[in-house]
């Protein structure tokens, strides 16, 4: 017999598997679980929320579709709490979880807005959509999404939709296994300090490849890394030239972890590029080469502007967001280069981290541009060099 509980997210409460009962081994949510449900997931859900709201209020939004639903409080809650007269439809392999979300769907007398099909989800997400395409997709795995990248952007509306893409297999995606991140995103994963930045940017990379192999161009909105997982929300349209035009955002990031050195090498230009320039004469580090991957932007300046006036309309939803959605609004121009992550440099020049507040006044007196960045506390973007980075700490220490 499964043990139930009534959880609350945002303004919308609903049954799924008691948590604390299935991962009392675990100490967290599992796979196995009978219906699955992760409150560690809540931001995610509080984010996805807001630019979909954000997203509806500026196009057509008609449909949504959910290919692996669990217990159903995602889309429950987009139903539940954003504006719009628009349909879910949300598959489950799992029986358990299909009647699960039956049951929240009645509570709420959401069932002349709601499909719930027992089935998987790649299958379902072309046969659902044969006669209407759908305007949003979101896919939020166990592990990766790369199985379902495929059948998802051919389900979505050729004049434009929104895809949402969440990846929780962080070692591979973060250079633990950088096989099997080749097989399952087509690029190396590497160990850098910016191991976060470039997993987000190998799951764009993915989408960017399978979309165009169907004539569908990509252009994110958002990008988020947060605990286990990364998440992008990307709007994919028909467009041939412009997915031939955005192959200049595909490439390789080259990282020296001795120097620190780091550089952004377009695949296009891969050829003609000479060896990693160091940052420090004779240097010995090994180079680590990063990608095939998304070199392009990881933000739409609009999306977020609106996402932060949306957010009045939403006060109960994690005050986080707040610093959270401005601190990507701040990043988003310097987003064309990994951010540097204050203590690896500290550790490599053998120097003691300043206050990360102090050393951006000290860039920005300098002329430089910096800013925070979401993807670490302890890091910045700036368009300083590493060795302009270095001896500015360097004064900061002889000035204490």
């Amino acid at each position: 017999m499964t043990v139930y509980r009534e959880y609350t997210e945002g303004r919308t409460r609903f049954l799924a598997a008691d948590v604390d009962y299935y991962s009392s081994r675990e100490g967290q949510p599992t796979a196995g679980m009978p219906v699955f449900y992760n409150p560690r997931m809540q931001l995610n859900r509080d984010l996805s929320l807001l630019i979909l709201a954000v997203v509806a209020a500026r196009s057509r939004f008609e449909l949504l579709c959910e290919p692996l639903a669990g217990c159903g409080v995602r889309t429950l809650r987009y139903l539940n709490e954003c504006q719009g007269d628009f349909h879910g439809v949300m598959f489950d392999a799992n029986p358990l979880a299909v009647a699960t979300i039956r049951t929240n769907v009645e509570h709420y007398g959401l069932e002349s807005r709601t499909k719930v099909i027992l089935g998987d989800a790649k299958m379902l997400l072309l046969s659902e959509s044969r006669e209407r395409r759908f305007d949003f997709v979101d896919i939020d795995p166990f592990g990766s999404p790369a199985p379902y990248l495929s059948a998802a952007v051919q389900s979505i509306r050729p004049g434009g939709g929104l895809l949402a893409v969440t990846a929780t297999d962080m070692p591979v995606l973060c250079g633990v296994y950088p096989q099997v991140a080749f097989r399952k995103y087509g690029g190396l994963s590497v160990r850098t300090p910016f191991c976060k930045e470039a997993a987000v940017r190998l799951v764009i990379g993915l989408a960017f490849r399978v979309a165009g192999m169907n004539d569908l161009s990509v252009q994110p909105l958002a990008s988020l890394a947060h605990n286990h997982y990364v998440r992008a929300w990307l709007w994919i349209r028909e467009d041939r030239k412009g997915a031939n035009h955005d192959m200049s955002n595909m490439g390789v990031l080259r990282f020296c972890p001795t120097c620190m050195q780091v550089d952004v090498v377009a695949l296009r230009k891969l050829a003609d590029m000479p060896s990693l320039q160091h940052q420090t004469d004779n240097c010995s580090g090994r180079v680590s080469c990063t990608g095939p991957l998304w070199i392009g932007g990881l933000y739409d300046e609009h999306t977020l502007t609106s996402a932060m006036s949306a957010l009045s309309h939403y006060d109960y939803l994690n005050n986080e967001l707040w610093d959270l959605v401005g601190t990507m609004n701040e990043e988003q121009h310097l987003a064309d280069r990994p951010y540097i992550d204050l203590h690896s440099v500290c550790d490599a020049y053998r120097l003691i981290p300043p206050r990360t507040r102090d050393l951006m006044t000290a860039l920005s007196q300098m002329g430089h541009r910096v800013t925070k960045t979401h993807f670490s506390p302890t890091a910045i973007r700036t368009d300083a060099s590493v060795h302009e980075l270095v001896n500015v700490m360097k004064q900061m220490k002889g000035a204490n």
